[in-house]
């Protein structure tokens, strides 16, 4: 039984496509439900653990919103310094998750989606010499913002930028982020 969902998903065409797909679907329907909205909301009570996994909540579409009241509910708790550097590691672990999907094989999928002759035209655009510079710069500001990080992690993953390069500004532009979020709660 474990060999069929392996061979199943090798010759599935679209595998990351359909993974983005399902998770999005999945959030939805998680968002939707009661319970799973009160645990979010009681994260601030975890103190530390709840901060990396609202850490974590910041850098997504579906969860950036929630993220933002438990951090704001926690700084009640945590200093907003501890709360902006833990927060930061919890969202760098969800970027580093989607900057390693576009890096790898979700620009391939793309390519036989749209077709090859598209996606090369799009990637000699970004990769000019007077757009490739603005990729990581404009990337740099999403992820700092309190917007979700899912495009900057993107033009990030495009750009050839390295990983430990790429995880050093998620980690400082998230920090950050959150850090002004977490102040903003505290003075109100």
């Amino acid at each position: 039984m474990p060999e069929i969902l392996p061979n199943f998903w090798k010759k599935w065409k679209y595998p990351y496509l359909t993974g983005v797909f399902i998770s999005i679907l999945l959030a939805i329907i998680l968002l939707e439900n009661q319970t799973f909205k009160d645990w979010l909301l009681n994260l601030g009570t975890l103190e530390y653990i709840g901060a990396l996994i609202a850490g974590m909540l910041f850098v997504s579409s579906f969860t950036a919103a929630i993220s933002i009241v438990v951090i704001a509910i926690m700084t009640e708790n945590i200093n907003p310094m501890a709360l902006g550097l833990i927060g930061g590691v919890g969202a760098v672990m969800g970027d580093y998750l989607v900057f390693k999907l576009v890096r790898s094989h979700l620009q391939e999928e793309l390519a036989m989606l749209f077709g090859r002759e598209e996606t090369s035209h799009i990637k000699t655009l970004l990769r000019s010499k007077y757009i490739a510079w603005t990729l990581p710069i404009i990337g740099v500001f999403i992820i700092a913002s309190p917007l979700p990080d899912e495009l900057g992690v993107s033009l990030l993953g495009i750009s050839k930028m390295s990983e430990a390069r790429f995880i050093l500004i998620s980690y400082l532009s998230n920090s950050v982020g959150i850090l002004m979020i977490a102040s903003v709660a505290k003075v109100l």
